[in-house]
């Protein structure tokens, strides 16, 4: 008897992995076990046939014998079905056995049998729980590594379109109103800059860069620079009226040489661009008043054209040091407002391009909001289903644990086969029963068929019926001395014959079927006279 044992640990904290009745596991092992192979080894193994036998029956043949000695039947209980709290049949054990007319093979056959399915059993379970245990672990490392690829495809896509993903979407509003604010604001600064660049440069053109002179006499001379300034004009208008050999030509041509040479030759040419401007000015100013022919006009054409032919190569590399305190301080001023101007200039350009960087983020964010979407929604279920699956993962290897350690549902071996005492066939009592019954009929039945066809005339009666009248006397069987001697001795031969064929009974019931004291124990607890 193989008891099926529950396991010890309850459902409720660990669950295990192998689901299946009761009844289709046993079947289940039993087509497992009971291979051909496996039945020829025991058969081999136990020499259940002669060799002749085997070698003339067809393998399919033995085998088939072999299932037909051997019996499985399952024993069921009522039990409590949790799930619906019913009763229910459950099958809780079931039993082994094979009949051999040698009770020794009998039960070395039996315990080959029961160790087989054991074994079997725990092979499959062991089995099955780790092929569960190693899917779930298969599926766990693919879906691993399938979140991996879609991080990384998330990864690459953020990468992709920085700044226009959907949670920054707030974010960019925001940062682009700040930054057309600041754009406003720094062009609204441009602006009064520029109106102060044009107040100082205005102020600046009115003062001269260098100091001027103080003379013993109190009067205020005029710098160098200045003064060759002074001179240019002065010749410039000079030569315009009269020819290179006048003598205010010559002194003015004089003097500015001397002055070249001590300041440098030339002028600058920040100072030839200014006299030239200057010159142009007064130029347009004449022909918008008189006539192209006008004195005055051809008189400034003249003095304009002196500057052009003069040129650059007339300038001076470097412009004398600057020394007067009010243009150094408006020209600080003018340089120091440059500066803010061009810082400004490039901050509104880098607002502007933040401003349309953004935007362009704004403008995007719908269709990187879809990808994204997308791809977060197959990263989360991705996820989910990674999770669900390292659950029943925890779940299979702790089954797995369950059934290595044999702590989850079991074949326990309740009695194991014995050498029986008893053979189960024939049922000799039913046989001697029904051989008493039956030759008694039988008996009866001979006679009765030997004495209706028997011809004989027996009796007066029968001698009476056959003439239609009684006889007139009937003589009686006389019985002789020898006679007597020979009945009396075949009755005493009958009364050994059956005393001998009762101790023969016997005999044989003691040895072939039970002990005599037992049996008369047996018939005693029986009639209810002993215990």
């Amino acid at each position: 008897t193989i008891l099926i044992e529950e396991q010890d640990i309850p459902q409720d904290l660990v669950r295990s992995t192998i689901t299946g009745f009761a009844n289709q596991e046993i079947q289940v092992i039993s087509q497992r076990v009971l291979t051909l192979s496996t039945i020829m080894d025991i058969v081999q193994k136990y020499q259940l046939w002669d060799e002749g036998e085997i070698r003339r029956m067809p393998r399919t043949e033995i085998v088939k014998k072999f299932q037909q000695r051997m019996k499985l039947d399952v024993v069921s209980a009522e039990v409590m079905d949790p799930r619906f709290g019913r009763p229910m049949a459950a099958t809780i054990a079931f039993t082994l056995s094979f009949d051999h007319r040698n009770p020794a093979i009998a039960q070395k056959v039996t315990n080959e049998l029961v160790s087989l399915y054991m074994n079997e059993n725990l092979k499959s379970r062991t089995e099955k729980s780790s092929t569960t245990s190693e899917f779930i672990k298969s599926e766990a490392e693919q879906l691993s590594n399938h979140i991996k690829e879609l991080e990384q495809k998330l990864a690459d896509f953020k990468a992709q379109n920085e700044g226009a993903l959907p949670e920054l979407y707030q974010y960019n509003l925001n940062v682009i109103e700040r930054a057309d604010m600041e754009l406003n604001d720094a062009k609204s600064q441009v602006a009064q800059l520029q109106k102060r660049r044009l107040e100082l440069q205005a102020n600046l053109t009115q003062i001269s860069p260098y100091a001027a002179t103080d003379l013993p006499d109190g009067q205020k001379a005029l710098s160098d620079p200045d003064r060759l300034k002074a001179l240019q004009s002065e010749y410039r208008n000079k030569s315009a009226l009269y020819s290179a050999d006048h003598p205010d030509v010559i002194r003015l041509k004089r003097e500015i040489e001397q002055l070249e040479k001590k300041l440098g030759k030339g002028t600058s040419a920040k100072d030839f661009a200014a006299q030239l401007r200057t010159e142009q000015d007064k130029l347009t100013q004449l022909k918008q008043t008189y006539k192209p022919d006008h004195p005055e006009v051809v008189k400034q054409q003249r003095v304009v054209e002196a500057l052009l032919n003069q040129g650059v190569s007339h300038s001076r590399d470097e412009e004398p040091q600057a020394d007067n305190p009010s243009y150094v301080l408006l020209d600080t001023q003018l340089k120091s407002t440059d500066a803010d101007i061009s810082t400004l200039t490039s901050r509104i350009a880098d607002l502007t391009d933040k401003i349309s960087r953004f935007e362009s983020y704004v403008s995007k964010a719908p269709d990187v909001e879809k990808g994204y979407t997308e791809m977060m929604r197959d990263l989360q279920t991705t996820t989910l289903k990674y999770q669900e699956i390292k659950s029943k993962q925890m779940e299979a290897e702790l089954s797995q644990n369950l059934e290595t350690e044999r702590k989850g549902e079991r074949y326990i071996l309740a009695e194991p086969p014995i050498l029986p005492d008893d053979p189960v066939s024939p049922n000799r009592i039913v046989i001697l029963i029904l051989g008493i019954i039956l030759s008694v009929i039988a008996a009866a039945a001979t006679a009765g068929v030997i004495e209706v066809l028997d011809d004989a005339v027996k009796g007066q009666d029968e001698l009476a019926e056959l003439f239609g009248s009684a006889p007139l006397a009937c003589i009686p069987y006389l019985t002789i001395a020898e006679e007597v001697k020979t009945v009396s001795l075949r009755l005493k031969l009958a009364w050994v014959a059956a005393a001998a064929g009762i101790v023969l009974v016997l005999v044989l019931v003691d040895f072939f079927y039970k002990p005599l004291d037992v049996l008369w124990f047996v018939i005693l607890r029986k009639l209810g006279l002993g215990y």
